[in-house]
C-alpha cells in the first residue's frame, strides 16, 4: 500500500474509533506498515499522576513496567527533549536538543536492552492541557525511511487528537473572554509575583483601581483567586511563559 493510501484510510478510521483500545490496535497496526513495532501515545504526567482522564496507550510491555517502577520518566531524555521543540524528532537527534547526562544515557540503555533501539518521538501540546507525545520505536538499527518517518509523525497527530477525544478533552470548554489592554496587564503583573499595592504602582493607578480590576477577572474567568486569575489567562493563550517568566 502506498503511503499516501495508508495515511489516508488511517486518517478515516480513526475517527471512527470509539474506544481507546479500538483506536491503539488501529495505530499499532499502520505504524507496523512503516516498519516500527512499539507504539506510545502519553501524557508526560501520567507517570506522575495516574489517571483515567489523561492519555497512556502504549505496547512498551514489560519496559512500561519497568518504566514506572524505577521512575525513569523522570530522567527520560525523550520525554526531556519534547520540552524544546515543536517537531518530531529522531532519537539519535536528541544530545542536540538536551544535554545528555549520565542518568540520561542509563535510560537509553534500558530501552536497548528491552528491544527500543531506533525510534521518533512527536511533542504534542494543547494549551491548557499536559503536554504529550507519540512515540515510535522499532528493534532495528535504523529507521525506516524519511518519508515512511513523516507518516508516522502524521499518523501519532492524528491518534493524539482521536485519543483527547476519546477522553473527553477538553474536559470543560471554556469562554474566552475578552479583556482589554489594561487588565492584560495586570493579569501579567500578577503572574510574575506583583501585589496590587505594586501593580498600582507600576501602572500609576489606585490600589482600589486595580482591586477592582481584580474582581473583574476572577468574575470573567469564573475562579476565586488570583493564582487561579494567572494560571487561566495561561491555559487560555491570553499570556505565556514569558510573560510569567520575565520578572526573573
Amino acid at each position: 500500500m502506498s503511503l499516501h493510501r495508508l495515511v489516508e484510510q488511517y486518517s478515516i478510521a480513526c475517527q471512527m474509533c470509539r474506544k481507546a483500545a479500538e483506536l491503539f490496535t488501529l495505530t499499532e497496526a499502520a505504524i507496523r506498515e512503516l516498519g516500527f513495532d512499539r507504539l506510545a501515545l502519553v501524557h508526560g504526567l501520567w507517570f506522575r499522576r495516574p489517571s483515567p482522564a489523561l492519555i497512556r496507550l502504549d505496547n512498551f510491555g514489560e519496559y512500561a513496567d519497568l518504566f514506572i517502577e524505577r521512575r525513569l520518566y523522570e530522567d527520560d531524555p525523550a520525554l526531556l527533549a519534547c520540552h524544546r521543540t515543536n517537531t518530531a524528532f529522531r532519537w539519535t537527534d536528541i544530545p542536540g536538543l538536551i544535554e545528555i547526562e549520565p542518568r540520561h544515557q542509563a535510560v537509553f540503555e534500558e530501552a536497548h536492552r528491552h528491544g527500543l533501539i531506533c525510534g521518533l518521538t512527536l511533542p504534542v501540546g494543547v494549551t491548557g492541557e499536559p503536554p504529550g507525545c507519540c512515540s515510535f520505536a522499532t528493534s532495528k538499527t535504523e529507521l525506516p525511511s524519511v518519508w515512511k518517518c513523516r507518516a508516522a509523525a502524521f499518523i501519532g497527530a492524528e491518534a493524539f487528537r482521536e485519543a483527547r477525544r476519546l477522553h473527553s478533552l477538553p474536559m470543560r470548554k471554556r469562554r474566552i473572554p475578552r479583556l482589554s489592554p489594561r487588565k492584560l496587564e495586570v493579569v501579567r503583573l500578577a503572574a510574575i509575583g506583583k501585589s496590587d499595592r505594586e501593580i498600582a504602582m507600576i501602572l500609576k493607578l489606585k490600589s482600589s483601581t486595580i482591586e477592582t480590576y481584580m474582581a473583574q477577572l476572577r468574575q470573567a474567568f469564573d475562579v476565586y483567586s488570583r493564582t487561579q486569575v494567572c494560571l487561566t489567562a495561561a491555559r487560555l493563550g491570553l499570556i505565556g511563559f514569558e510573560d510569567a517568566m520575565s520578572g526573573f
